[in-house]
């Protein structure tokens, strides 16, 4: 800024000018840097508030979550689970009805033999004889089937679930010299001859039983025959004989067999095997 000369008429008055000029320019630059300050501390300090109080809230909000948190568990009572007994929770199943039916076999001596049948879903099963009196009887494996001997004339009967029976017995017997001999005709003249006694299944087309065939003496040696349920062929099982012969459980290799204390295996096909 020029200053005024002092030789000039206005000099007092373009002083004044001067000096005015200069206080606004030392003035206006202090007032705008207060005016910034000012408005920065304010601005600095309203952003210090708000995070004060964004902090704040934050804090309050956290606390209010402990406490509702807090009353939330008192307010929830423990759940404690029993202990379960698998056995004793175990769904039961429905019942099958279960049923039973007889089927009255007729022996040729004239007896009548009661055979119990249960019956389940649609499902057959033999159960028994309602009276065992003068017959001896086995059940087969699978229980389709039953065998029943007379004492009385050593008559085989077979039975199955379908209420069908059959007379398996060998009723003669060819001798080496080709003489035929019946049963009846044996029985008859020989009380204790045992023709064809004690049967028990072998499988489901097999079954065993103890003769003493193919002798006729007084030496009584038994002997184990079987007959086949399909072709009804009757043969000797072969090598077993002995004065004591019981038949004992269905095993791996076959029905096992005591034969004077000593344990063979009777096979499907004829054989005893040890």
């Amino acid at each position: 800024m020029r200053k005024p000369s002092m030789f000039s008429k206005d000099y007092k008055s373009e002083l004044k000018k001067r000096r005015r000029k200069i206080s606004l320019l030392i003035i206006l630059p202090i007032i705008g840097l207060t005016i910034f300050l000012v408005t920065d501390f304010n601005a600095l300090l309203n952003k210090g508030a708000g995070i004060k109080k964004s902090i704040n809230s934050v804090l309050l909000n956290k606390s209010k979550d402990k406490e509702e948190k807090a009353v939330e568990v008192e307010k929830k009572p423990e759940v404690v689970k029993p202990v379960v007994n698998s056995e004793k929770t175990k769904v039961p199943q429905k019942e099958v009805a279960l049923k039973s039916e007889i089927f009255v076999a007729n022996l040729s001596d004239g007896q009548k033999i009661s055979v119990e049948f249960n019956v389940a879903a649609g499902e057959k099963s033999i159960k028994g004889v309602s009276d065992t009196e003068g017959i001896t009887y086995d059940i087969s494996p699978s229980k389709k089937s039953i065998v029943i001997q007379s004492k009385n004339n050593q008559q085989l009967m077979y039975v199955n679930v379908d209420k069908t029976s059959k007379d398996i017995t060998k009723k003669t017997y060819e001798s080496s010299k080709g003489e035929i001999l019946t049963k009846e005709g044996i029985l008859e003249n020989h009380k204790n001859y045992n023709w064809s006694v004690m049967p028990k299944f072998i499988d489901e087309d097999n079954i065993a039983y103890i003769s003493e065939l193919p002798w006729i003496n007084e030496k009584a040696q038994q002997y184990i025959w079987k007959v086949n349920l399909k072709t009804n062929v009757h043969m000797q099982v072969k090598p077993a004989s002995g004065k004591n012969i019981e038949f004992k459980k269905i095993a791996t290799k076959g029905l096992e067999t005591n034969v004077d204390g000593n344990v063979v295996y009777v096979t499907a096909t004829g054989e005893a095997i040890e």
